[in-house]
């Protein structure tokens, strides 16, 4: 049939639908045919006139399918046709949002020519009454718009279509949020790339008239466009142009003067976000009237938000105002009018101690951290006034007002000048505190050297100047510093909690960059303060001692000053002290990993630890291990973290360097070793035959990582053959009552799953059975943790290990249903065999990836509720743990649950143990905090109820978590 009197029988039947037949015919016409879519063009037009409303509304809604359909195979003759088509068609209001569908098509297209895009722009701007149009047809036009600016930006501005009033035209009265996302952006579009001279306030009052946005998104807002969004858009857009500067400036400071809470917060906000686009020839005429205005809301405090922001705003108008001290012609009036703002502050200071000072300080600080010339003056101008009222008679709060006004403007100086932390960052000028080093050194000193000053109030506030006034940079030269880090080491030994802190936070910024006098001056009295020959007494402050250490001793220059020091002490723990406080010698050796951990980051640390640590760490166990009196105490602890630091030693250590080691051992040892070994496989056997039968555990589980090891790097068909012997004849037996048995086998298996071995996979079916025995269920349950977590010494890429990488997934998906199995056909009259199983499945969940949980989530909820439902408490704390890492952010894939879970949370608010109270407290606050309202209100007034027990529990870390919980649900409702 021919196409005209195809597509004329289908305009004249009463059918509405576009049948997929007719629609597959036209596109196979269009496609066999150069011109097909210009003759259906042709044929449409040509019974238009004729043709009733019906007719025009299925021939643009067949256009629109078959341009949409057809969008790949369009040329530039099709294109100018259609939109000329379009053009003479928008005389029917029905008919146009389908017309603006087909031209919002087209701009898509990778072909579409400049000529073409600007023609349809004009017929959006001349044709189209845009206002009229429903909310989409409106986005639509928008996207257009901002798609022809994107491609055609120069031709656009360059053809005779007046295309910024048009846009303008398109966006007045626009109230849609998302279409004014878009339209905010098309105005920052134009403005950067059009002459707008012609335009600015026309642009301006489009634009400003949005000002402040009182929007407030809908909760089920689909496209998730807040407020902030829209206001954030807006002040970009006013930010944008200097053009603005003289149309905004008096109307954001009336706003400002005018308005109150959010109006007003969203002006200063505005601003101070405008201030540096609009330049100091805009803000200077207003200065006057905006200082005061930003000043009176920092005076009044009424809200700390708001004061914030003024200050924010106060920072961003004086740096605007600082550029202009360079040009010539406003440099005068711009200097005074900072310092108006200055001065009136400056008044404040004589009276430190009142509220009105404190407020002028962080004005200040806000001026002069904007620019060199308003650090400058502010120093000049405050500095004397506060030194000279310093009296040592004074009452302490007036000191101490004293010392955080100083501090203020250390704070403004290092954040324009530069921090010692800011790598990279340096600035031409230097600070003009340096005028005045000396009398704020002495005055941030005197609390500390005073030996009267018992008020630990002013001691806070001169460390925190203190902790400033180092991170300077430039600033405290070698004597300075030397006796800044003896006043805060002698700090460090105080009783005070927070003076311990303070001064350790300093002290960690100065062992960064003068580690030496860290070493030197520090250490010293740290050491002294832990037990040796001279002063055996283990102070009860020993652990705070411990932790300076740690966080001191890390840098690798001072880890070089100090481990000769720090092995003595070490030596004298675990020669002299041993067994008598084990604590002890186990924190100093854990202090001595920690730090050599972090210092062996840097290459050089090595070698100290190949030169230093190591030897004496060897010869010290070896001495140990052979029995003789006035050796170190070993236990199973030390002997870990001792061949941990081996370890970090050898895995640091060139290739050629370990050789070395191994000749050396070789050559100087006095047993004779047979190496290579002869059978690989019977060493392992004797390795596990040998752990099977000592009766120590500590060398049991160095046996078994041994044989492990050896089973991960070096397995074949050799091997594998002995070790399934040794599984099968020697272990498999004895794990039912022998635990020994039943540990070597764990890490047999570790050892092969985690190079992803089927064997090790068959053999974890063994360890799943067992938790099923009332005997050895509970072991069988906790090996899961040994099999899955990250062993520091073996096993692990660092020790060169065959690690496949997914094999955590792997041991899941091998486990999960066959641990439910189990849970769910336990014996009811032994609950404890179902609390195995599930432990078992929960230790696997706390142990792989947190997204591959997420992913089973709805497998997983079922085991998770009745885990907390048990009254195991191992098992409900492991549970919560895992709840809550998993469950609040996938609380739309399990809604069916969450009444349950929410039923089981709250039984465990009222648990006999408090942690788990305060677990499961937690959980329901995450829950609160990232769950939907509509889904969560209908458990709301339970929720509430049932918390009043938590919220009158004795403990008081219970309570606080209560109320913590209970105001995030009570916010749920808005």
């Amino acid at each position: 049939m021919d196409i005209s009197q195809k597509l004329a029988d289908w305009l004249a039947s009463e059918k509405s639908e576009i049948e997929p037949s007719l629609l597959a015919y036209v596109l196979l016409y269009c496609t066999k045919n150069m011109t097909g879519l210009v003759d259906i063009l042709m044929n449409l037009a040509s019974s238009w006139e004729q043709g009733d409303a019906a007719y025009r509304t299925k021939s643009i809604e067949l256009l629109s399918q078959v341009i949409a359909s057809s969008q790949s195979t369009l040329d530039s003759t099709t294109n100018k046709a259609i939109i000329q088509f379009i053009s003479e068609r928008l005389d029917n209001p029905v008919l146009v949002p389908r017309c603006v569908d087909i031209l919002a098509i087209l701009i898509q297209l990778e072909n579409i020519s400049s000529t073409d895009a600007i023609q349809l722009c004009d017929v959006i701007f001349t044709s189209i009454k845009v206002k009229k149009l429903p909310q989409q047809s409106r986005y639509k036009v928008l996207i257009t718009l901002g798609k022809t600016l994107e491609k055609f930006a120069s031709e656009t501005q360059r053809s005779k279509i007046n295309f910024i009033g048009g846009f303008i035209n398109c966006m007045d009265g626009e109230k849609d949020p998302r279409n004014l996302m878009v339209a905010f952006e098309l105005v920052r579009a134009i403005i950067d790339r059009f002459d707008i001279s012609r335009h600015i306030e026309d642009l301006f009052d489009v634009v400003f008239c949005y000002f402040p946005i009182s929007f407030i998104a809908p909760t089920n807002d689909p496209f998730g466009i807040t407020t902030q969004d829209l206001k954030d858009s807006l002040r970009r857009c006013l930010a944008s142009t200097p053009y603005f500067a003289y149309y905004a400036t008096p109307l954001l400071i009336e706003k400002l003067l005018l308005t109150t809470g959010s109006a007003k917060k969203d002006a200063m906000e505005t601003i101070g976000l405008c201030a540096p686009a609009y330049g100091a020839h805009a803000i200077l005429p207003h200065a006057q009237d905006l200082f005061d205005a930003l000043v009176r809301e920092v005076y009044q405090e009424a809200d700390a938000s708001m004061v914030q922001i003024a200050l924010d705003t106060i920072h961003n108008v004086v740096a605007t105002l600082g550029t202009g001290i360079s040009i010539a012609n406003i440099r005068d009036p711009v200097e005074k009018a900072i310092d108006s703002l200055l001065q009136k502050c400056v008044e404040q200071l004589k009276e430190p101690e009142l509220k009105n000072a404190r407020s002028a300080a962080y004005i200040l600080r806000a001026a002069a951290s904007a620019s060199d010339p308003a650090c400058t003056s502010v120093t000049h101008t405050a500095l004397p006034i506060i030194c000279q009222q310093y009296k040592t008679t004074d009452p302490t709060v007036r000191k101490k007002a004293i010392l955080d006004i100083i501090t203020e403007l250390l704070v403004a100086s290092k954040k324009l000048y530069g921090s010692v932390e800011n790598i990279g960052y340096d600035r031409d000028f230097q600070t003009p505190l340096l005028m005045f080093k000396q009398q704020i050194f002495q005055l941030l000193m005197l609390p500390l050297v005073e030996s009267d000053t018992a008020n630990s109030i002013l001691k806070y506030a001169s460390l925190r100047g203190i902790h400033e006034m180092v991170l300077l940079k430039q600033f405290l030269k070698g004597e300075e510093m030397n006796f800044t880090v003896d006043q805060l080491t002698r700090q460090l030994m105080q009783s005070d909690a927070l003076l311990r802190s303070l001064s350790l936070s300093t002290l960690g910024v100065i062992s960064k960059l003068y580690p030496a006098a860290i070493g030197q001056r520090t250490f010293p009295v740290l050491l002294d303060a832990l037990p040796s020959l001279d002063d055996p007494v283990i102070s009860g402050s020993y652990r705070d001692v411990l932790e300076a250490i740690q966080l001191l001793g890390a840098h690798p220059a001072v880890f070089k000053i100090i481990i000769q020091s720090l092995l003595d002490k070490i030596d004298f723990a675990c020669r002299h002290i041993g067994k008598e406080n084990v604590s002890y010698v186990h924190d100093i050796a854990f202090t001595l990993l920690k730090i050599y951990k972090d210092a062996s980051k840097d290459c050089e640390i090595v070698l100290t630890g190949q030169s230093t640590l190591l030897p004496i760490l060897l010869v010290e166990c070896i001495k140990s291990a052979s029995g003789n009196s006035g050796t170190w105490y070993l236990d199973d602890t030390l002997i870990e973290v001792f061949a941990m630091m081996a370890a970090i030693t050898t895995r640091l250590s060139s290739s050629s360097e370990q050789q070395a080691s191994v000749e050396s051992l070789f050559i100087f040892g006095d047993i004779a070793v047979q190496l290579p070994i002869a059978s690989l496989s019977e060493f392992v056997a004797k390795l596990i035959q040998t752990a099977l039968l000592t009766p120590s555990d500590a060398k049991r589980l160095a046996l078994s990582k041994i044989a492990a090891s050896i089973i991960n790097k070096w397995l074949n068909d050799e091997l594998l053959s002995h070790v399934k012997r040794l599984v099968t004849e020697h272990l498999l037996p004895a794990i039912a009552n022998k635990r020994s048995a039943f540990a070597i086998l764990v890490w047999i298996i570790k050892a092969l799953i985690i190079r992803g071995h089927r064997y090790g996979f068959e053999l974890l079916d063994s360890v799943i059975e067992q938790c099923g025995s009332s005997e050895s269920g509970k072991d069988a349950a906790d090996s899961f943790i040994t099999l899955l977590y990250q062993d520091e010494l073996i096993l692990n890429k660092s020790s060169h290990a065959i690690v496949s990488i997914l094999f955590k997934q792997r041991v899941f998906t091998h486990c999960f249903r066959k641990l439910m199995n189990g849970a769910e056909s336990a014996d009811v009259r032994q609950p404890d065999l179902q609390v195995n199983y599930l432990l078992a499945l929960i230790h696997v969940l706390q142990n792989i990836p947190t997204q591959v949980a997420k992913n089973e989530i709805r497998r997983l909820m079922l085991p998770i509720i009745v885990a907390l439902s048990s009254h195991n408490s191992t098992l409900i704390k492991a549970t919560l743990s895992v709840a809550q890492n998993i469950i609040p952010d996938a609380q739309d894939m399990v809604a069916q649950h969450l009444g349950s879970l929410i039923h089981a949370l709250l039984r465990l608010t009222r648990f006999q143990s408090a942690s788990v109270r305060i677990g499961a407290l937690e959980c329901l606050a995450s829950i609160a905090t990232k769950g939907k309202s509509d889904v969560l209100s209908p458990f709301r007034p339970s929720v509430v109820k049932e918390l009043s027990t938590a919220l009158d529990d004795k403990k008081r870390l219970v309570r606080r978590n209560a109320v913590d919980c209970r105001e995030k649900w009570y916010v749920t409702q808005h």
